[in-house]
Formats: C-alpha cells, sequence, structure tokens
C-alpha cells in the first residue's frame, strides 16, 4: 500500500494534524494536497522536475503548509528536497539539484534569480479552493536528503519512492505507532527523521501536532503535554528537561524517541520518568536506515550505547587495516543493510566524514559491538583529541559536565595555537553567570595538572539534528583567541 493508499484509507473525518486547537481532517489535509497538486501541475511540475520546497521557513520546518507542498509535490513524481537556510539553497543550486523552489514569496529574497519561483501559502485556517487532484503519480517522485554531518557542505542522497516507503515503514517496528498516536516532532522535517516520522503516523492514522505559535516556550508547553510521541534528538530533549524541569503532563502514557546522538547520562536521568515512561534510543544514517534500538537504561551497561542491532543489520568493528577487533573493543564501525543507498550524488568518497566503500558505508564513527548485538559509539574519528600526548574524547568530556548550574549548552574543541594545542571549553551562560565556579567544576572533570581555556559565546552552531561542527568552532574561537583572554581561562 502506497502512502497517498494509507492515507486515504483512513475514516475522512479522522484528525490528522492539529494546529494549536485547530483540527484537520484526513479528508481536509488529502482535500488540501490534491488542490495544491492540482495548482502545481498548472505549473508544469511533474516527473522530471527539480523541486526545492521552503513553505515552512520557521521553526522546524513542520508547518502545516509545508507538508501539503511536499505532499503534493511528492503525488506529483516529482524530484523534492527540503530547503532552510540559504547555505543549503546555495549548494542545491549549485549541484543543479533544484531547478524551482516552492514556497511563500516572502521566502524568496536569498533564493537566486535564476532559479524559478512558484509561490505557494496554505493557511490551516482556511482550506484551499476545491481541485480534483491530478493521478497519482508518487511511484515515480524521489527525495534529494541533504547530509551534511558536521562539515557544513551539503552531501546529496537520493531516495527512490520504494525506499522513503521502506524507510517509513521501519520507524513502526520497534515503536508504539497506531492509530491513537500523537506526534510532536521536534526534529527539523528536512532531516530523514524529521521526515519520517510524520508520514508514519499518517500512515498509521494518528494526529500530528504542528506549530501555529512563534513563540517557542508556549508552543513547547502544548506539544509536549498533548504528544504521545515525541521524535528529538539528546540536545533538543536536554534542552526541554531544563526548560521544564518539573513531571510533564501525559508523561505516563508517551514515547519519546531520541534520533542523531549518544543520550547523555543527566539528561536521560533527568527525562525518565519526568517525561515519560518509554525512553527509546535509536541509531542510524541517512545512507543506511535505523542501525539499532533500544531502550534508555542500556547506557547504564556503557555509556555510549545506542541499541540493539535490528533485524536485516550487518555491523563490524575493524581496526585501520580493517580487520577486525575482539568482541567489546572499539573500533571502526561498517555497516550493511538491506535498505542501504549506495553512494551519494556526483561526490567522492570522504572518509573523515562517512563513506561508501566495497558494500559497506562507514560513517566515520568508532564504536563496540558485544555479543548480545548491542551497539555503543565511542565518538566520531574527530572527536578524539591528541593535545600534547593527552587523549580526550570530547563526547564523553561533554557528557560529564552536562547540566553544570547555569550553562545551557557546551562544546569542547582544541585551538591549534603557536604555543601549542589548548583545549577549550565554550560554553552558553546568560551574561550575569560567574564563569568561576563552572571553571572550578570542569577542573574536577580532568586529570590534575591539566590545563583548558573557557570561553563563553551567545550561541553554540549545530545542524538539524544537534551535532557540533567542532572544526569549524575551533578555527573561529583561535581566529578570535586574543578577544577571548578577556574571558576566564585557568591556562
Amino acid at each position: 500500500m502506497t502512502i497517498f493508499q494509507s492515507l486515504e484509507s483512513h475514516a475522512a473525518d479522522r484528525v490528522a494534524v492539529r494546529v494549536g486547537a485547530l483540527d484537520i481532517s484526513y479528508g481536509r489535509l488529502l482535500a488540501d494536497i490534491g488542490a495544491a497538486a492540482g495548482t502545481f501541475a498548472d505549473q508544469s511540475i511533474g516527473e522530471h522536475s527539480k523541486v526545492g520546497i521552503r513553505a515552512g521557513t520557521l521553526f522546524t520546518g513542520n508547518s502545516y503548509a509545508n507538508w501539503v507542498a511536499h505532499l503534493a509535490t511528492i503525488r506529483l513524481g516529482a524530484a523534492h528536497v527540503s530547503l532552510v537556510e540559504a547555505a543549503t539553497i546555495g549548494a542545491a543550486v549549485k549541484s543543479g539539484m533544484i531547478d524551482m523552489v516552492i514556497g511563500p514569496k516572502a521566502g524568496f529574497d536569498d533564493i537566486p534569480t535564476s532559479v524559478r519561483r512558484v509561490a505557494f501559502d496554505c493557511n490551516p485556517h482556511r482550506p484551499l479552493a476545491h481541485r480534483d487532484p491530478p493521478p497519482d503519480r508518487s511511484a515515480a517522485a524521489t527525495r534529494i536528503n541533504l547530509t551534511s554531518g558536521t562539515t557544513g557542505t551539503p552531501k546529496f542522497l537520493t531516495w527512490d519512492m520504494a525506499m522513503i516507503e521502506a524507510r517509513v515503514a521501519q520507524v513502526g517496528d520497534g515503536l508504539p505507532i497506531g492509530p491513537d498516536t500523537i506526534l510532536y516532532p521536534l526534529l527539523h522535517m528536512r532531516t530523514t527523521a524529521g521526515f519520517r516520522y510524520p508520514l508514519a503516523v499518517w500512515t498509521a492514522g494518528g494526529c500530528v501536532l504542528l506549530p501555529d505559535n512563534p513563540d517557542p516556550v508556549t508552543r513547547d508547553r502544548v506539544g509536549l503535554s498533548e504528544s504521545t510521541l515525541i521524535a528529538t534528538s539528546p540536545v533538543q530533549l536536554g534542552e526541554r528537561v531544563r526548560e521544564y524541569p518539573d513531571p510533564w503532563e501525559g508523561r505516563e502514557g508517551r514515547t519519546i524517541i531520541l534520533l542523531g546522538g549518544r543520550l547523555p547520562l543527566a539528561v536521560r536521568n533527568a527525562a525518565f520518568p519526568n517525561a515519560c515512561t518509554n525512553l527509546q534510543i535509536s541509531y542510524g544514517a541517512t545512507e543506511t536506515g535505523s542501525i539499532a534500538l533500544g531502550p534508555g537504561d542500556v547506557i547504564d551497561r556503557h555509556v555510549g550505547a545506542v541499541g540493539f542491532l535490528r533485524n536485516g543489520v550487518t555491523v563490524e568493528i575493524v581496526d585501520s587495516a580493517l580487520a577486525p577487533v575482539p568482541v567489546g573493543e572499539p573500533g571502526i564501525i561498517r555497516i550493511k543493510t538491506n535498505m542501504m543507498s549506495q553512494g551519494y550524488d556526483g561526490l567522492a568518497p570522504d572518509k573523515d566524514t562517512g563513506h561508501f566503500e566495497a558494500g559497506y558505508f562507514y560513517p566515520g564513527d568508532i564504536g563496540r559491538l558485544f555479543d548480545d548485538g548491542l551497539l555503543a559509539i565511542e565518538g566520531r574519528y574527530n572527536d578524539t583529541f591528541n593535545v600534547g600526548g593527552w587523549k580526550v574524547n570530547a563526547i564523553d568530556l561533554e557528557a560529564k559536565l552536562a547540566f553544570m548550574p547555569g550553562v545551557d549548552d557546551l562544546v569542547a574543541c582544541v585551538m591549534p595555537l603557536a604555543e601549542g594545542d589548548l583545549l577549550t571549553i565554550a560554553v552558553v551562560t546568560r551574561d550575569n553567570v560567574d564563569l568561576r565556579p563552572i571553571a572550578a567544576h570542569i577542573q574536577t572533570k580532568l586529570p590534575k595538572g591539566r590545563t583548558f581555556h573557557l570561553v563563553r559565546l551567545q550561541s553554540i552552531p549545530r545542524n538539524a539534528m544537534g551535532k557540533v561542527p567542532r572544526a569549524m568552532i575551533a578555527n573561529r574561537l583561535t581566529e578570535l583567541y586574543g578577544a577571548s583572554r578577556k574571558n576566564l581561562s585557568n591556562a
């Protein structure tokens, strides 16, 4: 059964979308998709079109207009990519991945004039004018995924409709998704998880909560309390358990699924059972699909545990010569799955940030695999620093420093200075927070006598999955090091 056949199989009056206090039925959703598809067809959008969609530039991209535009484009059999920031748009244009952009006129300011623009808006409070929908050509549709990781350079990977449907179906394998599910998606819909989870819930006949309030506190207060399922990253969950430390309404029937990184112990302890009674960790990649899934208590066995291997997945841990390492020992992760892509569009392998080789995908992670199929992630190749012979794993250090009083976010990196490498901890705090107690706490987590530099930032850049571009941050801090000496440092 195709995605559209699934949507059409649900009762027309069943609630598919909730936008604030407004309930939108499956009948209304399908009517708006059909009307939008008819409008796009009038603009000659079809199976040979390459469409960038930017109908939802706020929040997480999960606006009603954005989803209607995406589903209408898929119905027409076009290739599509979800666009957000100017850098993504520029990369898509330069790579020839799009020949037009769909969205409201207000979102066209940074679209190059060489790219065709198709104006579209869809207000959830006003149905689109009725049109008979064009034939369902979704079998020909493709999705162009941007998988930039932490490099800042987008890579493109195309899924055909069979791959889209297989990845959507995998969402429900191991999670309680059904007609009664109410999803609050926190991941941006340009990420593969942000795209798949709402589709999986709609396929099952459930409801997706889409934002309509520009204030994030108000938006979250409603979404977090009404949901039975939250799809998010560990970083996003950490932000919310700090913001809402008291027990969350509806937590007894809620599942939270974490994607995009290891689960810090402090975040797990704050979230369970305050925010939910079912906390799941998932590890996977755009290139391979979901690899492992498991409950949040697996990190009691290993701090980097991300769940147990799924069916149809082969994971091997090898050394630099690609020889297997002993069970439970760390090494390079390589993966095969039954729904794995075969390569990037027009890009050569990049062994530092993930690549395909000899039938395997190498995600760029260091991990351990145990006898019972438990997979643990130690970090990425470039997450372990050698600071004058002192080995520091950034992921482990950040986990030890999580939830420091007064600290909203942090990142560990190394500044390559003329006088030698310097471990640097960048923290996000309010301006009136005293950095001296923070520095003292950090010192307790380091071997005696080790030095570091502490600097305050207004924010820490992250990609759509919450991952940090460490090299970019380290280079920027190195450039600003002279000015940063006024910040507290024990170096």
